[in-house]
């Protein structure tokens, strides 16, 4: 579960953002925020709302930050998803080759609420329309600051907060591997986590190794 949690924080962005801002390899710059708030909406079939400040530029490598995204879908009318800031930076040159080369993404302050039904299905899916092959995109650096996950298990009717998640996560590609070193509490818990998958089989299974190193239990 913690694998395809923090695949999904990375592949979420990453895919979205591709979708918004690189389809074609050119950007209409004078349109960005409704692109990236239409794109995105439509690969989650959630609303998507960039709420605070928007800036883009091309050079020298492709550059976005947007503050204060929403999306909608969550308990009681509230957000299923904020982010206080994201922010990307991106190779140019694999676009013209059919790839995308994220080199440095940042989200500050990312906040989720996931509900995990009895079967184990978790309520955050990529709609398959995405017009990115997982295996195209690759991520050098993402760098997660301050974040927060609300875990609400069906099955037992239990709910776990993981919080304070800073951590460094790469990935090969969006399929995997994947790679995250940092530090989380889970339910208060503060636990360093080294964790590392393998690539994703066509079942959608994940083999995951999970290394935690939690403050209370050296």
């Amino acid at each position: 579960m913690l694998a395809r949690l923090f695949v999904f924080f990375g592949g979420f962005f990453v895919l979205v953002l591709c979708a918004a801002l690189v389809v074609p390899y050119f950007v209409d710059w004078t349109g960005y925020r409704a692109d990236f708030e239409r794109e995105a909406s439509a690969i989650l079939g959630r609303k998507v709302t960039v709420q605070g400040d928007a800036t883009a530029k091309l050079l020298p490598f492709p550059s976005v930050t947007f503050s204060n995204v929403t999306v909608a879908g969550g308990p009681g009318g509230q957000p299923a998803m904020t982010v206080e800031t994201f922010s990307m930076d991106a190779e140019l040159a694999p676009f013209l080759s059919g790839e995308v080369l994220i080199f440095d993404m940042r989200l500050v302050r990312p906040k989720a609420t996931i509900d995990i039904a009895a079967d184990g299905t978790v309520d955050w899916a990529i709609r398959p329309s995405s017009p990115f092959d997982p295996s195209q995109i690759s991520i050098e650096k993402l760098t997660v600051t301050d974040g927060e996950i609300a875990l609400r298990h069906a099955a037992g009717g239990r709910s776990h907060v993981l919080s304070e998640i800073n951590s460094t996560i790469s990935a090969r590609s969006l399929a995997g591997p994947w790679r995250m070193d940092g530090s989380l509490r889970l339910d208060g818990l503060r636990s360093t986590v080294v964790v590392s998958t393998g690539k994703a089989s066509g079942d959608g299974q994940l083999r995951l190794r999970l290394k935690a190193d939690p403050d209370a239990y050296p």
